[in-house]
């Protein structure tokens, strides 16, 4: 039997990585995505899947998303089950997922899903009409004072990973018998007087006071902390559009098609989702914007939104970096059975719009113009390992080391860019005499 699956995750490493490992199953199929609650909502009714497997924390407001949506999703689709996978272990949490009475919910800590075929055993448990939850939390409400003992024998199996089958036999009782226990352990849990109104409101008062600081730190990893707090401040109000200079880069891994042909899809997200992990951090600590992900791609600003009087060297550097980084990935054992992954990398320096772009709540900042398409460019005629840049980001970066490639000709333009090769500091540089000074057109 083939379970349909709508796999719901905002975060685009974590959402390819499960996606893989889902695929990997003969009888999972993913039916539909969604990066957000509303668009969680409309795929599980246009999809009708077997079971939703969702992040409990989510755009727009990143509250109990998850948890709302698993309940709206039982109501409106009795058919199908929902596997909530959330990073808190507080039982509070599990409580008001599970409490309302509704079955075919599971809820699983995310550490759970790197542990072989939990996850899917999850999906598995769901799809059949049960429920299910984390041994973790299993385990600490069984050890509640005011559990009952049958309820603490149940749950106490349930946190040795457990299923409703096995529960069952060791009880001398039927599966259903063990699912009506459980969701009337759940419900006298969030009943308990006064919990009943205080557990969903207690959990989103506690949510409101950290969003924003978490906010602030998770749009931190991407963008200055004077703009993620400003972001933060006013999530909906765009930073007005502006021409500013910037440097722009792009990479890309060499032979990324040859690579997916020889691996399973589980092997290849985990090593795309690796890669791009350690290019974001590389990014992040030399102060560049990452602009997104696109495949095996990234694309980063250095000069926007913070001006920067040195973004074209910065930019450079971190260049540098990643070659040197990858370098190390490749020396470590992480790889499986890959060979040495190359990267070709590719930057340049020109006038572009920036701001925020977007609607529905939910805004990124980006830039565009001819710069960041030259930069693209230049980033297709870089070996593996091969930093090039164009004259405009060379000229704007005197203390980096550089020798001259010569003209090329690049896809989609007419003009010919010259083309110069960043060299690593102890290098000597051949054509420093000859550093170009144009105006920054590539």
């Amino acid at each position: 039997m083939t379970i349909r699956v709508v796999l719901a995750e905002d975060n685009l490493l974590v959402r390819e990585g499960v996606r893989a490992l889902l695929e990997s199953y003969g009888d999972i199929e993913l039916v539909g995505f969604a990066e957000d609650a509303p668009h969680l909502l409309a795929a599980a009714a246009q999809a009708k899947p077997d079971v939703v497997v969702t992040d409990i924390k989510m755009p727009p407001h990143f509250r109990l998303e998850g948890i709302d949506a698993a309940h709206q999703i039982r109501s409106e689709h009795p058919e199908t089950g929902v596997v909530v996978v959330s990073a808190h272990d507080d039982v509070e949490y599990a409580i008001a997922l599970l409490g309302k009475g509704h079955r075919g919910l599971g809820y699983l800590l995310k550490d759970r899903i790197a542990e072989g075929d939990e996850l899917v055993r999850a999906i598995r448990e769901v799809a059949s009409g049960g429920s299910i939850v984390d041994p973790v939390i299993a385990d600490r409400l069984s050890s509640r004072g005011e559990a009952q003992d049958e309820e603490r024998r149940i749950l106490s199996l349930m946190a040795e990973g457990k299923g409703y089958g096995e529960i069952a036999e060791v009880l001398g009782t039927t599966q259903e018998a063990v699912d009506h226990r459980v969701t009337a352990c759940f419900r006298r849990l969030a009943g308990e007087p006064g919990e009943a109104q205080l557990v969903d409101e207690f959990k989103r008062l506690h949510m409101a006071v950290i969003e924003r600081e978490a906010s602030t730190r998770a749009l931190s990893s991407f963008v200055p902390d004077q703009v993620a707090r400003r972001l933060t401040a006013s999530p909906s109000e765009p930073i007005t559009p502006q021409e500013v200079v910037v440097s722009v880069l792009f990479s890309d891994i060499r032979s990324f098609s040859t690579l997916a042909e020889m691996l399973s899809a589980r092997e290849v997200a985990e090593i795309v989702t690796r890669y791009l992990s350690e290019m974001a951090t590389v990014v992040s600590e030399h102060g560049g914007t990452l602009d997104k992900f696109a495949g095996d791609s990234v694309m980063a600003i250095f000069g926007a939104p913070e001006a920067v009087p040195d973004h074209a060297a910065q930019a450079l550097r971190c260049a540098l970096a990643m070659q040197a980084r990858q370098q190390e990935l490749n020396a470590e054992p992480w790889s499986g059975n890959v060979d040495a992954l190359e990267i070709g990398i590719g930057v340049n320096t020109g006038q572009v719009i920036a701001g925020t772009v977007g609607g529905g709540g939910r805004l990124d900042y980006t830039v565009v113009g001819d710069a960041v398409n030259v930069a693209e460019r230049v980033q297709s005629q870089a070996a593996g390992g091969e930093v090039l840049a164009s004259a405009a980001a060379v000229a704007a970066a005197p203390e980096i080391d550089f020798e001259l490639v010569g003209p090329r000709q690049v896809k989609g333009r007419r003009e010919w860019v010259e083309l110069y090769r960043i060299l690593r500091p102890t290098a000597t540089p051949s054509d420093r005499d000859r550093r170009p000074t144009n105006g920054g057109k590539g």
